[in-house]
């Protein structure tokens, strides 16, 4: 099997020179090594912020690209860690240089395939398949060679799938063959617990607040909207996503008793510069601090006060009421005044009379 790598022994890890004709130059930084193995894979906290965007959100820098990679055993134990640069002298993409046939990664599998069975990338973008590049096909070609491996692929940025751009056609077309491999190969973005497990493995100098800080909101959404995009583009749903959860609306139970506001007598003065609001993470149980004790509260009795309110009075019985207002369907109805006529006592007799002489007969 002929070589297109020289590999030579660093101060903590293995450096290898891809191809025979690269040599150290002013047009890239990373030549002629951009291939690195164990502790010489690490990069710097500010490296890593300008190539994934991590913490603050992403940077776009299309002319660095930057993979980390783990090498696994089918139990899960981590054979070799490393990452993978691009050559900006040369043009030619980290991927092309990983997946290169009979380069590093295929040869190292050639004499190890037969206890390999995962194969882990986190990249700050996305392979593409664009011309004088063909990642996603050099991938291709290396998942029909190895048929027994997986290929978890995790990215902070989609590369060039745009419409604005004249090849996302390609790109896009491209990353739905590359997804038609699942479950042997999954496309994910890089979110909340992923990030921390990238900081720990492949980047030094991170401060410790950074290890225990949440995801920030810049962040977080870019990686919901990357689980988003990559799931309309290849029709498939990312298999690992570890966004963290939106933080509940508080519903105030209009029944409970409100706090009162701690009014502040002797307010300070503002300052010039502008204080951010503070940032809690879901979840985060928030205790009201004590407000100051005001000696004014202890004269103040709970002694009810008597309120009178002026009611509208019912009508009285013998007023008008057009039921109209009140009945909307309501019917006029024409109204039979019954009187009774007083009787005088003679008209009385008369009638008593005529009934007597009725009876007797004439």
């Amino acid at each position: 099997m002929d070589h297109f790598f020289q590999e030579f022994s660093g101060y903590h890890g293995t450096l290898v020179k891809p191809y025979y004709w690269l040599y150290q130059n002013q047009g890239c930084s990373k030549c002629p090594y951009h291939i690195k193995t164990g502790e010489e894979s690490r990069v710097t906290y500010g490296e890593f912020y300008e190539t994934f965007g991590f913490p603050y959100g992403p940077t776009m820098p299309e002319n660095k690209q930057l993979i980390f990679y783990e090498i696994k055993d089918f139990s899960g134990a981590v054979l070799q860690r490393g990452q993978v640069t691009n050559c900006v002298s040369a043009n030619i993409h980290a991927e092309s240089i990983l997946f290169e046939e009979q380069g590093y990664l295929d040869t190292f599998l050639y004499h190890h395939d037969y206890y390999i069975g995962y194969i882990t990338l986190y990249s700050n973008y996305t392979p593409c398949n664009e011309y004088a590049h063909y990642c996603i096909s050099k991938m291709d070609n290396f998942i029909a060679k190895y048929p027994q491996i997986r290929l978890d692929i995790y990215f902070s940025q989609l590369y060039h799938t745009e419409a604005s751009y004249p090849t996302a056609l390609w790109n896009r077309e491209a990353l739905r063959s590359l997804a038609g491999h699942w479950p042997r190969v999954t496309l994910n973005p890089l979110s909340n617990g992923i990030w921390k497990n990238v900081l720990y493995t492949f980047v030094k100098e991170v401060p410790e607040t950074t290890m225990y800080q949440p995801i920030l909101p810049a962040r977080s959404s870019t990686d919901s909207h990357n689980a988003y995009m990559i799931q309309v583009i290849t029709g498939i749903k990312p298999y690992f996503v570890d966004v963290p959860p939106q933080p509940k609306p508080i519903i105030i139970n209009q029944r409970q008793e409100r706090p009162k506001a701690n009014y502040n007598p002797n307010p300070q003065p503002q300052t010039n510069s502008y204080q951010y609001p503070p940032y809690f993470a879901p979840g985060m149980q928030l205790v009201p601090l004590p407000g100051p004790v005001s000696h004014a509260q202890n004269e103040v009795t709970s002694k009810p006060k008597n309120i009178v309110r002026h009611l509208k009075m019912p009508m009285d019985k013998y007023d008008d009421v057009d039921l109209g207002t009140f009945l909307p369907n309501a019917k006029k109805i024409n109204e039979v005044v019954i009187t009774e006529k007083v009787v005088k006592e003679k008209d009385k007799e008369n009638v008593g009379n005529r009934k007597k002489r009725r009876k007797n007969g004439p």
